[in-house]
């Protein structure tokens, strides 16, 4: 697990409910180090057993954990870059949901070491659509359940999201959730520009 990722989980906490919280997780989780490093590759139980103690902690379910951290990347003003690329993928919300079929290809163009999950994006009808992803943990659907959440808003679409359970699929786990685009213009979007404000 490239540390970048273990780094946003060790974030999210601290932003979100101080360095205490992480200090209770840290030992729970049985981590030796104070810190994750951004740029170091973890074994994935390490990620997994500090997402399980975050579970622990914080008395919510992984699943949860992970979608909080989806809204939080989305959310905190630092990382307002990370939301301004996510809306460059797309001009509407359901060009967007297209667009998810690439997000690792372009993370790995980013950085070939940061293994992300892979998403793949099915249309059902009706405004309904089914992504399914893979990762090596499971995880994955929470996380796109947050960002999907927050871009929905931004895009000002109305939509609803059913979250299914996390499978073993290979050498990884499988998710799916659905998601029903009720309305695309819903509300007026928010303002947009790559660079910012």
């Amino acid at each position: 697990m490239h540390g970048m990722i273990c780094k946003s989980l060790e974030a999210f906490l601290t932003s979100t409910y101080g360095p205490e919280i992480w200090a209770r997780v840290r030992r729970t989780a049985g981590l030796q180090e104070a810190h994750f490093e951004t740029m170091r590759i973890y074994d994935d139980i390490v990620f997994a057993r500090t997402l399980e103690a975050a579970s622990q902690v914080l008395d919510r379910s992984c699943a949860g954990v992970m979608e909080d951290v989806g809204t939080w990347i989305c959310t905190h003003p630092p990382l307002e870059p990370v939301r301004r690329l996510f809306r460059f993928c797309g001009t509407t919300f359901r060009t967007f949901l297209f667009s998810l079929n690439e997000i690792d290809a372009r993370a790995r163009m980013a950085l070939p070491d940061l293994v992300v999950p892979s998403y793949s994006l099915r249309e059902l009808g009706a405004n309904r659509y089914e992504v399914r992803s893979h990762w090596s943990i499971p995880g994955a659907g929470g996380v796109l359940s947050g960002i999907l959440h927050v871009l929905a808003s931004d895009y000002g679409a109305l939509i609803v999201i059913e979250t299914g359970p996390a499978e073993r699929a290979g050498d990884g786990w499988r998710e799916t959730i659905s998601v029903q685009l009720f309305e695309e213009h819903f509300h007026e979007p928010a303002a947009f520009a790559l660079g910012g404000a």
